[in-house]
């Protein structure tokens, strides 16, 4: 695992929205993790990574680096695509989460991926902590790359549609 790769991984998909020096900030959390998980826990007291969600820290310490906009979680797609509205603000986006409650989650998610496209494809992102759904939003023109440097840096990424 390189610098290089983590930085490609990030800049992917914040798509342009953080500053260049941010993205080497937390591509730099993410290889002290993977360098000494041991000494990272030691240094980091509040934590919340648990060996029993079968990831690696360094993968926890990315999904965490997600936060905030970058990666999106839900039970439901309706609660998933919420978060998604808020991302790209009000009244950007024509689909209403009350329009998804009803569908299941993969007639919901057709229908977020339909609403996005062709501009952005949903992306199932590692595995889940705590929720059904765990995805990223990345630009369809770039999605093979993506998906190539997921599997470089042996991440679990998927097209949630397809």
């Amino acid at each position: 695992m390189n610098q290089t790769h983590i930085t490609e991984f990030f800049d992917l998909i914040a798509d342009g929205g953080l500053e260049q020096n941010d993205i080497m900030a937390m591509s730099a959390e993410v290889l002290k993790a993977e360098k000494d998980a041991d000494a990272y826990l030691a240094n980091d007291k509040e934590s919340a990574y648990q060996a029993h969600f079968a990831i690696p820290l360094w993968e926890w310490v990315m999904i965490e680096q997600l936060e905030d906009g970058l990666i999106f979680r839900g039970k439901q797609a309706d609660a998933l695509y919420a978060q998604i509205e808020d991302a790209f603000g009000e009244g950007e986006l024509d689909l209403a989460a009350a329009t998804l409650k009803t569908l299941s989650n993969a007639e919901a998610l057709a229908l977020i991926q339909k609403e996005l496209a062709p501009a952005y494809t949903l992306v199932n992102f590692s595995k889940p902590l705590n929720d059904e759904l765990q995805i990223v939003l990345i630009r369809s023109n770039k999605l093979d790359r993506f998906l190539a440097l997921c599997k470089t840096l042996e991440l679990c990424a998927a097209p949630s549609c397809l």
